[in-house]
């Protein structure tokens, strides 16, 4: 018996390192009928023509995408440069895409600067050895969505990076977010449908004298680059809690960086949420968290009709 249960647990063993194996699981935990909804509105973006941007500027747009959501990622892309009929410079962080993954990226996007995985971590990590911080080093290895926090402003010329996350589809004109009215030198974020930090906003008081405002964003923001102090997050991580949930901490740090430049919120009409429901003025949605079943039954359907009424290419 115990050699029997010694060879299933090297062969479950084994079919975790396929991708084959992986890709079945992913679609069993989906179910086969969520699965048909999803790719027959997902891969109608495939169809659509090539979008040309910039190749440098003072104002970027940064995206980190990986294998499954890569699809997603250029919905996010082709609906913001529709809608917001700028072109500014693209740079796709990759997350763990597969190789020909990275080429259809680049071919929607033929002036794109694509940042794979191991030159990143080689051009990031040997600038936070340079500063000395090896807690940062060490926290950027715990989640790759660390590299938002760390790759986007290390790797960076510009004044302003616009970061968007793969889950979100553009319905108008993101007018707040490209042209901050005001005070220009405004960190902006999404407003969360819930606080979702390392700590409490409570404790970071406690804990580093910031007033952190609740419900902080990070998936679509408008940061200034200057305003992303790496001595500050290297400070920040000797206090251990922040680790206690690592999918957030990089939202966290991006919140007390904020505070301390200054943080406002996007209009409610750049929504975030994982149940049906579009506000007659809604500018974009946020569908986080899998399986995001709303992205592909009411987000991207929505998004198809506004990009047609926009007038978008299709090939």
């Amino acid at each position: 018996m115990k050699e029997f249960l010694s060879r299933r647990a090297k062969l479950q063993e084994w079919a975790r390192s396929k991708l084959w194996y992986i890709q079945a699981r992913e679609l069993q935990r989906e179910g086969l009928k969520n699965a048909w909804v999803r790719r027959s509105i997902q891969h109608r973006i495939l169809g659509t023509k090539p979008v040309p941007t910039e190749t440098t500027g003072n104002c970027e747009v940064r995206v980190l995408t990986w294998r499954r959501d890569w699809v997603n990622c250029i919905w996010a892309l082709k609906t913001f440069y529709a809608h917001s009929q700028k072109v500014f410079a693209l740079y796709i962080h990759d997350g763990g895409l597969l190789a020909w993954q990275a080429k259809e990226l680049q071919k929607h996007f033929p002036n794109s600067h694509f940042i794979p995985s191991d030159e990143a971590d080689k051009q990031s990590l040997a600038a936070l050895k340079a500063r000395g911080h090896c807690r940062s080093i060490a926290y950027r290895s715990t989640n790759v969505s660390t590299k938002k926090l760390f790759d986007f402003y290390l790797l960076s010329n510009a004044d302003r990076i616009i970061s968007i996350d793969s889950d979100i589809v553009f319905f108008r004109p993101p007018i707040d977010l490209i042209s901050p009215a005001g005070d220009t030198r405004t960190n902006l974020y999404n407003r969360d449908c819930m606080d979702l930090y390392a700590i409490s906003c409570n404790e970071i008081q406690q804990e580093f004298g910031l007033s952190v405002p609740p419900r902080v964003n990070s998936g679509l923001n408008s940061v200034w680059r200057d305003s992303i102090r790496f001595d500050s997050i290297e400070e920040w991580l000797k206090y251990p809690p922040l680790f206690s949930n690592r999918w957030v901490t990089e939202q966290t740090l991006h919140a007390m960086c904020s505070t301390v430049f200054g943080l406002s919120f996007l209009p409610p009409s750049y929504m975030v949420g994982t149940l049906p429901g579009l506000e007659p003025d809604v500018v974009c949605k946020h569908y986080p968290s899998e399986p995001r079943l709303w992205l592909y039954r009411e987000g991207m359907p929505v998004a198809w009709r506004s990009l047609l009424n926009n007038q978008l290419d299709v090939a």
